[in-house]
């Protein structure tokens, strides 16, 4: 009976510890969250104002600057944030966004060596790859995940409508490449900033 008492309070003990991991993340997550919604849609904006003026793709790269920008910011904005244990909570978010890091730059990188590859060997015409789509579909889904592993309804509804909204906006815009990039601003808006600041109001009420 003795054991089966402290079994029972052992797992209470473990699902109220996750349960507090996560609320802790989910309310240290509206800063963050509004950051990276800001940085993303102020580079899509700067990259298509550059792409439509010079007709080159190249400003794509300012992607990995901006990256390296959000991590300096982050370091300032989290220092005094309230520390979260490490749990399988935020070892699963973690990998989550880990994965979206590697698959997004691994496409990223896959496309610019199969241009030099065509362009070497003498491979004439345009090659079709929707880059941007397969990010924002990448991003959609590690968006609703996130949102659904910290049981936070404003940031999985935000991203699947963000996801929807930029889909859509890349079907209509289909013809235009330079154009295409500002679905950035409508994910940045609609999957980071709108959670981020509904996270931030929860908090302060």
């Amino acid at each position: 009976m003795e054991n089966n008492f402290s079994a029972e309070n052992s797992l209470r003990l473990i699902a109220e510890t996750i349960d507090r991991s996560r609320r802790t993340i989910a309310r240290n997550s509206g800063k963050p969250l509004i950051l990276w919604g800001t940085l993303v849609a102020l580079t899509s904006l700067i990259i298509w104002a550059l792409w439509s003026k010079t007709g080159s793709a190249v400003w794509n790269f300012l992607w990995f600057a901006m990256t390296a920008i959000g991590f300096v910011c982050m370091r300032f904005l989290t220092r005094n944030s309230e520390k979260v244990p490490e749990t399988e909570v935020s070892r699963m978010l973690g990998k989550i966004w880990m994965w979206f890091g590697i698959f997004s730059t691994g496409f990223f990188v896959l496309v610019w060596a199969a241009f030099g590859i065509r362009c070497a060997i003498g491979i004439e015409g345009s090659m079709s790859v929707d880059l941007t789509l397969i990010i924002v579909l990448l991003m959609g889904f590690c968006g609703t995940l996130s949102g659904t592993v910290l049981k936070s309804k404003p940031i999985t509804i935000s991203s699947v409508v963000a996801t929807v909204l930029s889909v859509l906006f890349l079907m209509v815009m289909s013809g235009d490449s330079a154009l295409r990039i500002l679905t950035f601003v409508i994910l940045g808006v609609f999957a980071l900033i709108v959670p981020g600041i509904i996270l931030q109001k929860q908090t302060k009420d």
